[in-house]
């Protein structure tokens, strides 16, 4: 499967911090033909008001959300948010949500008791008010009774890392979003999982978005040192069994190897960035979602060098 053009592979656009810098990151990357902008959660700007903004800055940008955390934010107002969104910019957003991990959930002082149920009650609450339902709902995790009186076109769909979580989406929500997942990840177990959650519920399976980390640049040093400053993930349980079970025992070390950086970040020459986002196309991914680090040796943009390479 070949990238038409740049309208399957999206952006995540704060990684750079100040709303205008945003906003102007954003206009760059609609401007080189890309087909989607991003906000990850956290940071000093909080990603649903920004995206207020960057639905009507941007046009003809698709959005989305990768990911916001259940925990701090009730479903009840996210829903509230995303119709807010879904008002501006009709059916262009797609609203990824996941529980995050204990370690970051204890820097706010909130629990992180049952994250599968309380994922699964969340996007539950989600499909059910943005499908125009004035719900009352009575789980283990949440009480609510509510409604947005509107259908809001807003696609739910969930961060995922362990096959458990691809059923879930598969079976319950609009699609899936990963993060550091290798492709034969996605073909051995991802794909798989997404496709058994559907089919198990009678339904197509849903899109998959595949979010990778590139850099642009053949100085192994620098990149292999901007992974280990700028990706902390690896300390996480979650991605280290993700990574056992793509076949890389020694993420159980917590610690970026040279081997796992080499083969989970795509890095090199603007063509072999572009062969590696082929590649996640090729083994099931619907879409890809770039987040480029930072290079201390390197101070222009690659996005446009990756764009040339994907349509040439």
């Amino acid at each position: 499967m070949v990238v038409s053009g740049l309208s399957r592979v999206g952006i995540v656009v704060n990684r750079v911090s100040g709303v205008e810098t945003v906003l102007q990151a954003s206009q760059g990357i609609e401007n080189l033909g890309y087909g989607a902008a991003w906000l990850t959660n956290g940071g000093p700007e909080d990603c649903m008001p920004l995206l207020a903004a960057l639905a009507l800055r941007c046009p003809s940008l698709r959005l989305g959300t990768s990911v916001v955390q259940t925990y701090p934010r009730h479903p009840a107002v996210l829903a509230a948010e995303a119709n807010v969104v879904d008002q501006l910019a009709p059916g262009r957003l797609r609203l990824g949500v996941g529980p995050s991990h204990a370690a970051v959930m204890a820097l706010l002082g909130l629990p992180h008791t049952a994250p599968f149920e309380h994922l699964t009650e969340y996007v539950d609450i989600l499909r059910s008010l943005f499908a125009g339902q004035a719900i009352d709902f009575h789980g283990e995790h949440f009480q609510v009774r509510t409604g947005l009186g509107r259908v809001v076109t807003v696609a739910v769909m969930v961060g995922a890392l362990q096959p458990r979580t691809f059923e879930l989406a598969g079976a319950r929500a609009d699609g899936a979003i990963t993060w550091l997942c290798p492709a034969a990840y996605l073909a051995r177990h991802a794909v798989p999982a997404l496709t058994r959650g559907a089919d198990g519920a009678g339904r197509p399976r849903p899109p998959l978005v595949a979010h990778l980390a590139v850099c642009v640049s053949e100085r192994a040093g620098p990149v292999r040192d901007a992974v280990r400053a700028g990706v902390p993930n690896i300390a996480f349980p979650a991605y280290q069994q993700m990574l056992i079970r793509a076949g890389f025992d020694e993420a159980a070390g917590g610690i970026w190897t040279d081997h796992l950086v080499d083969h989970v970040i795509a890095w090199g020459t603007p063509e072999r960035v572009a062969e590696r986002i082929q590649e996640m196309f090729s083994l099931g991914a619907d879409e890809v979602l770039l987040r480029p680090l930072p290079l201390g040796d390197r101070h222009e943009d690659p996005l446009g060098e990756i764009a040339g390479a994907l349509s040439g």
